[in-house]
């Protein structure tokens, strides 16, 4: 059961999304590590994806994030590119980088590297729009399967993102009622 849910969340986020940014003529860009490209793989697999999805970028490494991404590398290095800040600078780039309105981005671990002493398993995601960070939370996981994991961060990425352009809609319309009633 909580497959399909989580299939249909998906299904939902993505429509949305696609509603969002076909109605206000808005791209949506990606970088991620964490997810090999999964994201981009969801968003680029959208019935009419080539009216608002403009690409993306994996970068697993802070020289990457440093020439793609433009996160300069004595910021990204100490925490081996893997922190919430570096992803709010991750979807701001791709936003630059890609031309876009919207820029999402995942970094984090999908498995333990036990040589790091890494065994909590979490992702950062963010979301920039229009030039501002509107999503920017540490994402966790009940999964255990990387594949799974992975999956579960761009579920959880898209989820947030449909739901923070509804607001950020809803904004934008309260905002032009209140104009249009003064």
């Amino acid at each position: 059961m909580k497959n399909s849910m989580s299939t249909l969340e998906l299904n939902n986020a993505l429509e949305s999304i696609k509603k969002f940014c076909i109605s206000t003529e808005a791209g949506i860009a990606v970088a991620e590590s964490v997810t090999s490209g999964l994201l981009q793989n969801m968003l680029g697999s959208t019935e009419e994806a080539s009216r608002f999805f403009e690409g993306g970028i994996t970068t697993y490494n802070c020289i990457q994030k440093m020439d793609h991404l433009l996160i300069p590398y004595s910021e990204c290095s100490p925490c081996k590119g893997i922190a919430l800040e570096i992803a709010n600078k991750m979807a701001i780039g791709i936003c630059d980088a890609f031309n876009t309105n919207i820029g999402l981005s995942l970094t984090g671990y999908a498995s333990p590297i036990p040589e790091l002493e890494i065994y909590d398993l979490f992702a950062y995601g963010a979301i920039a729009h229009n030039g501002k960070i509107i999503f920017s939370e540490k994402l966790k996981t009940i999964k255990e399967n990387p594949e799974e994991i992975k999956i579960d961060y761009c579920i959880q990425l898209l989820v947030a993102c449909s739901n923070s352009l509804e607001k950020s809609d809803d904004d934008i319309q309260n905002k032009n009622l209140k104009f249009f009633l003064s």
